[in-house]
């Protein structure tokens, strides 16, 4: 029997479809996706560039000031963020000439630098800003950002915020709303819901196409420097939540990998499916046109510990040198050849061909590999395909592991279910699997106020993979269908042996204080071994998997749902 077949006992389902179907019917995107005031604005951008002037103009040549109700004090803090940028603009510019056809990158591993880095580079850009986010919370930390973008567009940087929809809500549209109010902001959402209000509408009208998602992450400054990796934008992956908490891992890249990074922001941010913001929401009634009164995360005398937990962000700040080191060109940059890869921004409305999919160039450029790899992915469902490919790998000789999430630490049960049942394949054929555990803290926090928040849950949410001796990926593509196949992507190839060899070593024994390692028992039975407490433990069951989980683990494994994760 079908299961589009409707009998009465699904009648009032079916009404309720018929209803959602009616609505959708009468309502679509704007016709008009990027108003003359954003396509200003990046012509504003381009203008900067071309003409190579350091100061921001509006399209007539005046400057742009700030506000008339600055206080002096203000004024003279920016005028000094801003001489001190375009030591930084220098500063970096003489290292790409020194390394001209190389890129330079600096791995950012704790929650604390990451949040540091993006708001002090944020005080330091010049000219524009340039973000792409698949999720921007409306929590502390995104709001944190958005003022300090708001900040930055005040002394006259240029910003421009891509955001993809599927996080979004219609709370968020009105801080949207007014953000880019602002003479030099533009806010555009890429492949958005059409309904902002009743958002669950969208999953019954607009499905097939709402399911294909911009997951790429990028933030880059005066195109000269830029992060990105695996992080959104929000409390829990900036290690500042009290529940939960995402280990991650980012890169601050600058050389000429940087223009491509630009280049692709660019296909994306023009593209037809980002609309403006303004074309899809408006303010509601009776509620405030000003961006920072309207930010309701920042108050420090709300109840809920909010004091402490925007101390963290501040002290995180001071705490952080990057903006001195980066004048004083003390970062440690390890200079090397870079590819970088991106999905076609077609690939949301799948009008290119598979074979420009990321997943087709990460094949092409890297080969199988000869010797070890290593993939460290919190969304690992590897497929059937998928897994005898890798089982092929390890009956060659080759030396394959991986870390991912134990079912206690993943956020996502079905991506589990995808993954857990090939287990026992992959160990017979020597390869050796670690799952992070949920208990898992960063290692080396400095700063008090981040070890204090560390006791919430800990979930993988890094996404890299080193082949053989010498190419490491960072970025957004987890291992799985849906990054290949369904989703934008993008990343970096790194090619260094210094950092191909820290990920291979990292996988080891070293880790089982942060982790279980899987294996087969002599009856060819899964155990669970970690250390706890300094000894050696070994479980015969899944760790923290009650016996309603293993049904419903065992019952989503039967589902052909592995497309979709």
């Amino acid at each position: 029997m079908s299961i589009f077949n409707i009998d009465s006992s699904n009648l009032l389902l079916s009404l309720t479809l018929g209803l959602s179907l009616s609505l959708g019917a009468c309502q679509s995107l704007p016709k008009q996706p990027h108003l003359p005031a954003s396509q200003q604005l990046s012509a504003r951008v381009n203008a900067l560039y071309q003409q190579g002037n350091s100061e921001n103009v509006q399209p007539d040549g005046a400057k742009i000031s700030s506000k008339s109700n600055q206080s002096e004090e203000k004024t003279q803090q920016q005028a000094q963020i801003g001489r001190s940028t375009i030591n930084l603009v220098a500063a970096i510019s003489e290292q790409n000439e020194v390394h001209p056809d190389l890129s330079g990158y600096h791995p950012i591993v704790t929650g604390a630098n990451a949040f540091a880095s993006r708001s002090i580079l944020t005080g330091m850009a010049t000219k524009n800003i340039d973000a792409q986010y698949y999720i921007w919370h409306d929590d502390q930390a995104g709001q944190l950002l958005l003022k300090d973008l708001w900040e930055a567009a005040e002394r006259g940087v240029i910003v421009r915020l891509l955001l993809d929809d599927f996080n979004n809500t219609a709370q968020f549209d009105q801080h949207l709303v007014r953000f880019s109010r602002h003479p030099n902001i533009a806010v555009r959402i890429i492949n958005p819901l059409m309904h902002r209000k009743f958002q669950a509408l969208n999953f019954v009208t607009g499905l097939p196409r709402i399911n294909r998602r911009m997951h790429n992450k990028s933030m880059t400054f005066d195109k000269q420097i830029t992060i990105i990796g695996g992080r959104n934008i929000g409390d829990e992956y900036l290690s500042n939540s009290q529940n939960s908490q995402f280990a991650d891992l980012d890169v601050l890249l600058i050389g000429k990998v940087v223009a491509d990074i630009d280049n692709s922001f660019t296909s994306y941010w023009s593209a037809p499916i980002s609309f403006d913001i303004e074309t899809l929401a408006t303010l509601d009634k009776g509620t405030t046109t000003d961006f920072l009164q309207g930010l309701d995360k920042l108050d420090e005398n709300e109840k809920n510990n909010t004091r402490t937990s925007l101390a963290v962000y501040k002290s995180a700040i001071e705490d952080s040198s990057i903006d001195s080191d980066l004048l004083n060109k003390s970062v440690p940059f390890r200079w090397t050849d870079m590819q970088f890869l991106s999905d076609d921004v077609g690939k949301l409305t799948k009008s290119v061909s598979a074979q420009t999919n990321l997943v087709q160039q990460l094949r092409t450029l890297l080969g199988s590999p000869s010797k070890q790899l290593t993939i460290i992915s919190s969304y690992f469902v590897p497929t059937k395909d998928g897994v005898d490919t890798l089982v092929q790998l390890a009956d060659s000789g080759i030396d394959i592991k991986i870390l991912t999430n134990s079912f206690d630490a993943t956020d996502v049960t079905a991506v589990h279910s995808g993954y857990s049942q090939w287990r026992p394949k992959m160990l017979r054929a020597g390869i050796k699997i670690y799952e992070l555990k949920s208990t898992a803290s960063e290692e080396k926090r400095e700063n008090k106020l981040w070890k204090a928040r560390s006791q919430s849950s800990t979930s993988l949410h890094a996404k890299t993979f080193a082949v053989d001796d010498h190419q490491v990926f960072v970025g957004s593509y987890n291992v799985d269908p849906r990054s290949a196949n369904i989703n934008t992507e993008m990343g970096v190839i790194i090619n260094d042996d210094q950092l191909a060899q820290q990920l291979h070593e990292a996988l080891s024994d070293d880790l089982l204080n942060q982790a279980y390692e899987v294996k087969l028992n002599e009856n060819g039975r899964l155990e669970w071994h970690t250390v706890e407490n300094g000894r050696k433990v070994i479980y015969t069951s899944e760790p923290k998997v009650d016996t309603v989980d293993h049904v419903w683990l065992t019952i989503m494994s039967w589902l052909p749902i592995d497309w979709l994760l």
